[in-house]
């Protein structure tokens, strides 16, 4: 699974964290499973620690740039996506804090139009572009175009299995999709016990991250005891695609426990699925955070969620676009703020994305 890319809809799938990013330098993850959220469990949880993952041997965040007059631009691939707004409105906010100027261009979830707007935002001589790809392939004659005329680039979640093969980026920023699954995976045995079976919900259209956590998801699951049974596809990358997921699966595996999904809106539309056929005692966990699931969990719809952080991711951009301009060593792949586990019995002490952007910009 090289060059692993992101999709808008990872996002939404997507796609936590209490920290903003710091100075470069590797925080202490070896025990994070202890300390990145609350608990909500009823069931004693076997000891695994999250070790064996590549995101431990990367630092979160660049180094703390100085402040400048540069002109940063953003390929966005969906402005109207909660996540994706986020991370635009922090990288905005941060390259602002600094001095500089920011262009932020709206795919709209069209490829062809991200291409455009990627040879758009070389042809204005910018001095750095954090690119959210939603193909890859489609935008590398433009990644080489942007090397040619000597403009930075920073990417997301491009290759999960290297730290250092990124195809003529600079440099990319992890997610922390692994630890998220460990987390909703710990969380999920917690509430459902050792040796419970479980099912996964996955989107229809194979998009590499969503692959990649889903298959992390499989992984700590049976790490912490439990059973993974099988898996439906949303097919719509929403509610109603949950909806239909979860009909499916229980259909074929009525006794299940409890379902981890790829997003929030799938195991929500799981629950609710859930609900309409009698089965109102499993457990539904997603991932990504937004104030969606934050309203499900407290409206006891969403049993979890780990909550990823777009706000430090685009200031991750800006920071590292602001190194490479500025000569600083920059690593070839850092991760974003830590994710964090978002349970009934924390929910209301969780800041929103909106919360923290307030926190630290005022805005």
């Amino acid at each position: 699974m090289r060059r692993l890319g992101a999709m808008l809809f990872v996002l939404v799938a997507l796609f936590a964290v209490a920290t903003a990013l710091g100075a470069c330098g590797d925080d202490d993850d070896g025990d994070s499973g202890g300390d990145s959220g609350g608990g909500g469990g009823s069931s004693e949880v076997a000891d695994v620690p999250f070790t064996g993952s590549l995101e431990l041997d990367v630092p979160e965040g660049y180094p703390e740039p100085k402040s400048g007059q540069l002109r940063l631009g953003f390929l966005n691939p969906l402005k109207a996506n909660e996540f994706l707004n986020t991370l635009g409105r922090a990288m905005q906010l941060e390259t602002e804090k600094l001095g500089g100027e920011f262009v932020e261009l709206d795919a709209k979830g069209d490829v062809n139009t991200q291409v455009s707007q990627f040879n758009q935002l070389i042809a204005q001589k910018l001095d750095g572009i954090a690119v959210f790809a939603l193909d890859p392939g489609s935008v590398a004659p433009a990644v080489n175009r942007a090397k040619a005329a000597g403009i930075p680039l920073v990417t997301i979640d491009l290759n999960f299995e290297s730290t250092t093969d990124i195809d003529g980026f600079d440099s990319q920023v992890w997610q922390r999709r692994d630890e998220a699954a460990y987390l909703g995976a710990r969380e999920m045995a917690a509430q459902v016990g050792n040796g419970a079976d479980v099912a996964t919900i996955d989107f229809a259209v194979k998009v590499p991250s969503i692959v990649y956590s889903i298959d992390r998801a499989n992984f700590w699951a049976k790490k912490f005891g439990l059973n993974v049974v099988g898996n439906a596809s949303n097919p719509t990358d929403d509610i109603a695609g949950g909806e239909k997921a979860m009909t499916e699966l229980l259909g074929k595996f009525p006794d299940i426990n409890g379902v981890i999904g790829y997003n929030d809106p799938s195991a929500i539309g799981a629950a609710s699925a859930a609900r309409a056929q009698g089965s109102r005692d499993l457990t539904f966990g997603g991932q990504n955070g937004g104030s969606d699931a934050l309203e499900a969990i407290r409206a006891g719809r969403l049993s979890y969620t780990a909550k990823l952080d777009p706000p430090s991711m685009g200031k991750a951009f800006a920071w590292g676009l602001y190194d490479l301009n500025q000569g600083t060593d920059v690593p070839k792949t850092v991760k974003a703020g830590k994710p964090e586990l978002v349970t009934q019995d924390n929910v209301d002490q969780v800041k929103s994305w909106d919360e923290q952007l307030e926190e630290e910009y005022g805005s």
